[in-house]
């Protein structure tokens, strides 16, 4: 018998027989009831405490544990908790695992016994920053715990493949998440969403039940062992746990207080266990299914998941995976008392025969009710799920009575009015008076068949109705209606579904206003295949390539192709948008007539749900003028910038002429008069020697009224440069005057400037110009003055070293001569 038909068995139901009924008549004779003491065992959890596992606690605190004869002890999980392994290795009896309970069945004798959850928590948080869909968190480093093989079958599901992902092992850390170390990680949607809204913190989650893949989430199992040895106990322990989880569920603010006062050892606020209960509320689903219920056809789906992963092989079996209560074992001890009911067994093997056949046809119409009333129970659940969940609101109308029998919970998001407040008023009151007009026409119509039993054909319609809101307003809908026939094919109700279409009102008049702010926009505007096929052009466009709008439907890109740019900016352009970058650029493009225009360029790919390129956006702007104007002024700037640098030094030349002698090309008065207040400044500030040398050439007059004017000049310029030659280049040397030159010699004293005065004396006097076959010689007399041995000011300083000069000249010229310490007071 196959786990199916296992589990359709009645949980407490047995299969008599005359030796059984002999073996429990003798022992009720012969022996009398003994206490018994507790069984220990212990339940592994999944992991810290919190309200996942509050209702083992409830069962614990409400004695459900106990009556059943077990002393439990829960047992926490650490990060690297491996639950099959305590629970195979019987540390401990019981444990809580996830689907992969099915993946470790193929090495180890687990047996799932009930799963909690019928919808797994398990989901997928990202950054928003980081990723607003699957296929951006490729590459990216993402965590993820052992058991979210669903995590990776929604990956596979949206066309990831498995090798593009950057997994890294989990840390049970959310701050890495916050802090950006990873871009995703696998996470409780009963836990670590509050914990990031309280944060602020911005996310998307996904969910692999978005896409189809849904599994379990915390099954309760054990192991083959347990179940053989300990049927009884195995069974109790299940319904205690059970019963203690729908006390939980039904009473979570009680159970919060227990966990708040005895299970609190993450040190957690009761806020967040109202979020975690909310959300197990909705993930167990006990309004729809009883807690606990298990659906081999939802393991199957399961299974099928894992093969699709390379997981489990296809089709693999699920026998002696789900767990169903065998009948009770005979107790040994009861081998004892056959010897004294066998006269009872005579007596009563008649009566045994009879009720063994009649407990045989009763087993058998129980199996099979409940195996009807399981099929009805999962087509009521699976209704309930879809009307219960579902955006849309459903309804049925009894037009006999032109009142709504049914209204699918939904329509209070939709309207603000109750699913009763909408049934206890006429059908007419859900809708404007308008709208009302539109549908009446229908539900006449079906009355009309009632009456008349005419053929009607009543094909399922759409229609646009306006229904009131319960704060005021109206909402715009869309309603699809069939009619339900009887069992003679006439119509007695109308199945309606009706579905708000406000917002897609909204986008339609954005998308309207969109369109034709394109069709107004100056920008050519152009929409593309991926193979460059225009699929889409504004007027502008058609403006701008001289081309009619019906010729540009279909036409290529290439068509505008002006051959001035290389195929490598082409074979880029291509590359980043298939890649689904933008591409910005500016292209010299070819019009309908052969003119050539230049145009700058965006091109946006336009990505479908499943991450692949579907078309592109251009926008086209003609700049040609604009550059034009562009190339004429940046001409004309570099002719201004040309013309500016010939100014500039021209005035540096004219400013250089101010301050030159044009003669010897040396400074002239005018430059030391500007310099020496500074030069006498900086000595007094930074406390040197500045020495003052005026040096002049003897009987220069004669040299002039002998040779002329351009022989006492040349000889001048001669001077000049062995001056220039002898002095270093922050000695400062001028022309002072007709043949007098003055040198300031920073940093220098008397005793360093003496014997350098002396070398250009003898030097010069050495010297012998030819001037028209004619030798000229002629010697110098200079005098010294230094700051501050004998002068305390600029004019003090001119004025000792001119003195010097004299005193030179006086004594017989050809000589150097210095002033004393003892300077005049200026």
């Amino acid at each position: 018998m196959d786990s199916l038909e296992r589990s359709a068995r009645p949980s407490l139901g047995w299969r008599a027989n005359w030796l059984e009924i002999a073996f429990v008549a003798s022992v009720s004779l012969l022996f009398s009831p003994e206490p018994r003491a507790l069984d220990e065992i212990k339940l592994q959890l999944k992991w810290r405490h919190q309200f996942q596992f509050a209702g083992y606690y409830v069962a614990l605190d409400q004695g459900y544990y106990r009556d059943a004869g077990l002393e439990v002890t829960l047992i926490e999980a650490q990060p690297d908790t491996d639950m099959v392994d305590e629970v195979v290795s019987g540390r401990a009896e019981f444990g809580i695992g996830t689907s992969e309970l099915l993946l470790a069945r193929q090495t180890q004798p687990v047996v799932a016994l009930a799963p909690i959850y019928q919808h797994s928590p398990f989901a997928l948080a990202a950054r928003a920053d980081r990723a607003s869909n699957l296929h951006e968190l490729v590459g990216q480093p993402i965590m993820l715990e052992p058991g979210a093989a669903e995590i990776l079958a929604l990956f596979q599901q949206e066309g990831v493949s498995i090798d593009q992902l950057d997994i890294r092992p989990h840390t049970q850390r959310i701050d890495d998440l916050i802090s950006g170390r990873v871009a995703a990680m696998s996470v409780y949607s009963t836990t670590e969403p509050y914990q990031l809204r309280r944060l602020g913190f911005n996310y998307n989650l996904f969910s692999a039940r978005t896409s189809g893949i849904d599994f379990y989430g915390d099954i309760l199992f054990t192991t083959e062992d347990q179940i053989r040895r300990h049927p009884k106990r195995v069974k109790g322990f299940l319904d205690a746990s059970l019963a203690g989880w729908r006390e939980a569920i039904t009473h979570s603010e009680t159970a919060i207080d227990l966990i708040m006062e005895r299970y609190n050892s993450q040190k957690r606020d009761r806020d967040s266990y109202r979020f975690e209960a909310n959300e197990s509320r909705r993930l167990i689903r006990p309004d729809l299914i009883d807690v606990g219920h298990t659906n081999p056809g939802r393991w199957r789906h399961i299974a099928d998941t894992y093969a699709d992963l390379d997981m489990l092989p296809r089709n693999v079996s699920l026998d002696r995976f789900l767990y169903a209560p065998n009948r009770p074992l005979v107790d040994p001890r009861l081998l004892t008392a056959l010897a004294g009911s066998l006269a009872l067994l005579l007596l009563l093997s008649a009566l045994t025969w009879k009720i063994a056949r009649l407990n045989r046809r009763l087993t058998r119409e129980i199996v099979e009710r409940e195996r009807i009333n399981s099929r009805l129970q999962e087509h009521d659940a699976l209704f309930r799920l879809i009307t219960e969940n579902s955006s849309d609101v459903i309804w049925i109308l009894d037009v006999a009575r032109r009142r709504l029998e049914y209204v699918s919970p939904s329509v209070k998001s939709m309207r603000g009015f109750s699913p009763e407040e909408v049934m206890a008023r006429p059908i007419e009151d859900s809708m404007t008076v308008e709208s009302w007009n539109r549908i009446a026409h229908l539900v006449e119509a079906i009355e009309t068949q009632q009456r008349t039993r005419m053929k009607i054909d009543f094909a399922p319609r759409v229609t646009e109705i306006e229904q009131p809101v319960k704060m005021g307003g109206t909402v715009q809908t869309e309603v699809v209606t069939t009619p339900v026939l009887d069992e003679s094919g006439h119509p007695v109700k109308l199945l309606g579904i009706t579905r708000d279409t406000t917002q897609r009102k909204v986008l339609e008049a954005e998308l309207r206003t969109r369109i034709a702010a394109i069709e107004a926009a100056g920008d050519a505007i152009a929409i593309t295949d991926v193979q460059g096929y225009l699929l889409y052009a504004n007027p502008a466009f058609a403006k701008q390539t001289g081309y009619a709008l019906e010729e540009l439907k279909g036409a290529h890109t290439r068509t505008f192709k002006s051959g001035r740019h290389d195929a490598s900016l082409y074979a880029d352009l291509w590359q980043t948008v298939l890649g689904g970058r933008i591409w910005r650029g500016e292209l010299i493009n070819k019009r309908k007539d052969g003119s050539l225009y230049e145009e700058e360029m965006t091109i946006a790919p336009v990505i479908s749900v499943k991450g692949q390129v579907d078309c592109f956006v251009a926008i086209k702007r003609d700049v040609s003028e604009r550059r034009s104007m562009e190339r004429a002024l940046k001409e004309a700037n570099r002719q201004l910038s040309e013309n500016l640098t010939r100014i500039r030094l021209l005035q540096k030349e004219l400013a250089e002429q101010t301050i030159r002698d044009p003669l010897t090309g040396l400074h002239n008065r005018r430059y030391l008069d500007e310099t020496l207040p500074r030069e006498f400044a900086r000595a007094r500030h930074e406390g040197y020697t500045l020495t003052a040398a005026m040096v002049d050439v003897d009987h220069f007059k004669r040299i002039n009224d002998t040779w002329g004017h351009p022989a006492g000049d040349s000889l001048l310029k001669s001077l000049a440069a062995l001056l220039q030659e002898r002095f270093r280049e922050g000695d400062i040397v001028c022309r002072y005057g007709g043949e007098e030159f003055l040198v300031l010699l920073p940093h220098t004293s008397i005793e360093i400037c003496l014997p350098r005065a002396d070398w250009l004396r003898q030097a010069f006097g050495n010297f012998r110009m030819s001037y028209q076959d004619v030798e000229i010689r002629a010697t110098l007399s200079i005098g010294l003055a230094s700051y501050p041995e004998c002068a305390n000011s600029p004019q003090t300083l001119i004025q000792m070293a001119d003195a010097a000069l004299y005193q030179a000249k006086h004594k017989g010229r050809n000589r150097v001569e210095f002033m004393p310490s003892e300077a005049p007071e200026s």
